[in-house]
């Protein structure tokens, strides 16, 4: 039996709905013990909208569920769920009483997908699973480390002893009696809460284990430490599995990624907003409305416009006085901070203009700095550990979302008569940046669908993995060093991988349209 590592990436349901269709294609390959290949996935770690498939599969093969039953199962949930619109509904509109988003959300991730399942249910049926080691990862504030949720096989130690692996961190440890109370809503809230759509969950203050008194003792002694998405510091899911690698050898790592390639350049263009007013021009302005309203309280008897044009009079005033204070209140208040001479009251001639331009460069560089030039930064370190450790050598495929897309270099690894084959279709050029177009978010928008994004993003997960699978066989056959008879289990695959990828060149939805595993079955 070939033993198989998967990781999946972060990237909200872009991530979570590619590698449903990785997993329904691992599904369908059959290999020559008569098992599907995704039965010899025994190493799953998971980041943000990864935590979403990869908690589902966990949780499915603990309860006993075929993985056709499972796929079937993600695929209406995923594109026929609503987590967001409920949110807005309950959380913004409604009458929660969850003091934050997050939490609201880890009510929600509860009821409609996870159903009260703890990290307990997971650690009870572990041994007795396909998947030997599971991994769902948040990123911990006080180390800037992984904060691992890890379930696994007991193992000896070197030193004799037995251990299911570290929960937590080397800083920050869980004992699994602690551990196994945690609520996968709460697993999956902690692995995808990206920043600025939402804020930290913090480990134990805002988990359930606040309400079973037994945990009294241990939670007075535990301030709360800060958990966010796992992809600030690893969006591939690597370092877990490099970690598990040192407790068991594994034979293949498919690293699922989901990122969307190459990203537009940044670049910020001035706004042109409100250039002629500033805080001063706008209090003159005030100062004259005040003085013309006032002219009619002169003349108007009293009665109905009087009374209008005295409100009208009272309101400027009012907008006068208050800008007049707000602004002498932020020059006292902060001008003690700055520790140079500063002409503060210049700021109240300063354009409105460049107000809008200083707050929006800011915030659009922030945001590009985050989530584009420090991922990018960090995915290239973590793809390092992997890239650059012999040991890993011929066994890792790279299974990106955007490989197959119009001018990407898909023959970089092939021979002339290979990349003939290889070569993608148009139409698989046109999925691929279709599913590559989407964004990272938690939901489907009215356009999302009306493209068929989701569909798209389900064919692509097939198709890439296919062509991955395949090209990494080829690889071999030129280059066989660190391999072992495991490996011959993969190599077999190559009539049945040719055979599809010609069929997906053809027509890259054909699988989504035959396999019945993602056709919603009334009889559930």
């Amino acid at each position: 039996m070939a033993s198989i590592a998967l990781s999946l990436s972060g990237g909200g349901f872009r991530a979570a709905t590619y590698h449903l269709g990785l997993l329904s294609y691992l599904n369908r390959l059959q290999a020559v013990d008569g098992r599907s290949l995704l039965a010899h996935v025994n190493t799953l770690s998971t980041i943000s909208g990864g935590s979403l498939t990869g908690l589902w599969m966990i949780l499915c093969q603990s309860q006993g569920k075929d993985d056709s039953l499972m796929l079937r199962q993600l695929h209406d949930l995923l594109l026929h769920g609503d987590l967001i619109g409920r949110a807005s509904r309950e959380f913004l509109c409604g009458e929660s009483t969850n003091h934050s988003l997050i939490r609201e959300m880890v009510k929600i991730y509860d009821e409609e997908i996870f159903h009260g399942a703890t990290l307990g249910d997971l650690m009870d049926k572990i041994d007795t699973i396909s998947l030997e080691d599971f991994s769902a990862n948040a990123t911990e504030f006080n180390n800037a480390i992984e904060f691992r949720f890890q379930v696994s096989r007991k193992r000896t130690t070197a030193g004799g002893g037995t251990s299911r692996g570290v929960i937590g961190n080397s800083k920050y440890q869980l004992s699994e009696a602690v551990a196994r109370q945690i609520l996968l809503a709460e697993v999956f809230a902690a692995s995808s809460c990206f920043p600025g759509g939402f804020e930290p969950l913090f480990f134990p203050r805002d988990f359930r284990l606040n309400d079973n008194p037994a945990n009294a003792e241990y939670l007075s002694g535990k301030e709360p430490v800060a958990l966010m998405d796992g992809g600030v510091v690893d969006n591939q899911g690597i370092e877990p599995v490099n970690l598990i690698r040192k407790r068991k050898d594994i034979d293949l790592f498919i690293i699922s990624d989901a990122g969307r390639g190459r990203d537009i350049n940044y670049r910020y263009d001035d706004k042109d907003i409100c250039s002629r007013l500033s805080v001063h021009k706008v209090n003159v302005i005030l100062n004259l409305l005040v003085l013309f309203f006032a002219q009619f309280l002169l003349w108007v008897p009293r009665g109905f416009w009087f009374g209008f044009w005295l409100s009208l009079t009272l309101l400027f005033l009012g907008l006068r006085l208050s800008t007049a204070l707000i602004s002498r209140s932020i020059i006292k208040r902060y001008a003690r901070l700055v520790p140079f001479s500063f002409h503060w009251e210049g700021l109240l001639h300063i354009p409105f203009s460049k107000y809008v331009n200083l707050f929006l460069s800011r915030a659009t560089s922030m945001y590009a700095l985050t989530q584009n030039v420090f991922m990018k930064h960090i995915r290239a370190l973590n793809y390092a550990t992997i890239y650059e450790n012999p040991q890993w050598q011929n066994r890792s495929i790279m299974n990106g979302l955007y490989e197959l897309g119009t001018g990407e270099n898909f023959g970089k690894h092939l021979t002339a008569e290979e990349e003939v084959l290889m070569a993608p279709s148009a139409a698989i050029n046109a999925t691929t940046d279709l599913a590559a177009s989407m964004n990272t978010t938690l939901w489907w928008s009215d356009d999302d669908r009306r493209q068929r994004k989701p569909e798209a993003l389900i064919a692509c997960g097939q198709y890439t993995i296919c062509w991955n699978l395949l090209e990494y066989i080829y690889r071999l056959r030129r280059n066989d060093e660190n391999t072992n008879e495991h490996h011959d289990l993969i190599r077999a695959l190559q009539p049945q991988l040719e055979a599809d990828w010609q069929r997906f060149k053809d027509n890259p939805y054909w699988m989504l349209k035959e396999d019945s595993s993602l056709s919603p079955s009334d009889a559930e």
